[in-house]
């Protein structure tokens, strides 16, 4: 085998085992409605833990360093947002998890909650997250919303389902909560 098909045979490989290593539980929704490449959801509640955009500390909680030093498996996505101007990251807990039996965290970098349902508008977008595309699908989401009437209210919410190590079919959300009546 030359060392190009030996390169491209390893790359598929990677992928694929990268790709398969991807299944994780992801939080639950309900599609309500569709508008054009916008899917209006509904989340139920979920025990979900947070930091000041502080990964590791997230990944510390799930790896065992909470008070009960249970590890936790990784859900999708990665959420990433503002709450009250401070930029936050929050993992979903697995659906086994409540307020009843959630681990406290050990310190104070890690906040454990329960969210609020709600519904909110979701466009998909591929590739690294990044600035520029999470600002033109936030553009584009609010347009779809302005035109068929939809209420957003606050900021939008960046969810990342992927491994920083899969480089292909990546998957990313932009979502804004919706004013339902």
């Amino acid at each position: 085998m030359n060392p190009t098909s030996a390169l491209c045979a390893l790359m598929i490989v990677l992928t694929n085992h990268f790709t398969m290593a991807q299944k994780y539980e992801t939080q639950p929704f309900d599609v309500i409605d569709q508008f054009e490449e916008a899917e209006l959801r509904y989340y139920p509640p979920v025990m979900k833990i947070q930091s000041n955009g502080d990964f590791g500390s997230l990944f510390r909680y799930i790896s065992g360093n909470n008070e009960n030093g249970q590890k936790i498996a990784m859900t999708t996505p990665v959420q990433m947002g503002n709450t009250q101007g401070e930029g936050v990251m929050q993992f979903v807990l697995p659906k086994s998890f409540d307020a009843e039996n959630t681990p406290k965290a050990s310190g104070d970098q890690v906040q454990v909650i329960q969210s609020e349902p709600g519904h909110y508008l979701a466009i998909q977008y591929g590739g690294y997250t990044m600035d520029w595309r999470e600002r033109k699908a936030s553009k584009r989401l609010q347009e779809i919303a302005k035109k068929h009437g939809l209420q957003i209210s606050g900021s939008s919410i960046i969810m990342v389902y992927n491994s920083p190590y899969q480089v292909f079919n990546r998957k990313n959300e932009v979502l804004f909560k919706v004013d339902i009546k």
